[in-house]
């Protein structure tokens, strides 16, 4: 079950930090793997999407979302800080994630190609935080819990890495979601 950690809005400045990210091109547009890639879990993922109808944004569809990187995007020590405040040591894989307008990210796991996280399997702890101040039309469901209206700061800890989950935003400004496993 998805369980509340806490706010660290007085900890990180995610206002800020989302005014840097609105001025600069993500790292890449997800989803990055699809049917018929080699990687662990696509299938599983990706085949029900595809027979359910989603086409991706570039197909013209609007299963799309941003996605920004420590170090590339914004300061490592973003990710530290937030470690800090939530106890773990380290990280393996980080980013925030940004929805806009119209599209959804539909339902699914993150499949990764990373292999530190496929080695560490079952000992990753995965958590998200709203880095958006709240906003009308900004979903985010994780299993059988859904997130709305949720105040700038808050965090959770997922389940499992693998948590299924989909969000969407039918507001009128993008949304934006720290996430972080390790």
């Amino acid at each position: 079950m998805l369980e509340y950690i806490g706010n660290c809005n007085n900890l990180i400045d995610w206002t800020s930090l989302i005014s840097k990210l609105e001025v600069q091109q993500s790292a890449y547009v997800g989803p990055r793997h699809d049917v018929g890639h080699d990687v662990p879990g696509v299938e599983e993922v990706a085949k029900p999407l595809r027979d359910a109808g989603y086409k991706m944004k570039n197909e013209g569809g609007n299963a799309s979302w941003d996605m920004y990187l420590p170090e590339k995007n914004f300061d490592k020590s973003i990710a530290d800080d937030f470690c800090r405040f939530v106890g773990m040591k380290d990280y393996m894989n980080c980013w925030i994630s940004r929805v806009k307008p119209g599209d959804v990210a539909p339902w699914h796991w993150d499949v990764t190609d990373d292999e530190q996280t496929l080695e560490a399997n079952k000992d990753i702890v995965r958590y998200h935080c709203h880095i958006s101040p709240p906003e009308p039309g900004h979903t985010l469901i994780v299993e059988d819990t859904c997130l709305y209206n949720i105040e700038q700061g808050a965090v959770y800890k997922w389940p499992s890495r693998t948590s299924y989950h989909a969000g969407s935003n039918a507001g009128l400004v993008p949304k934006y979601i720290f996430n972080i496993w390790g």
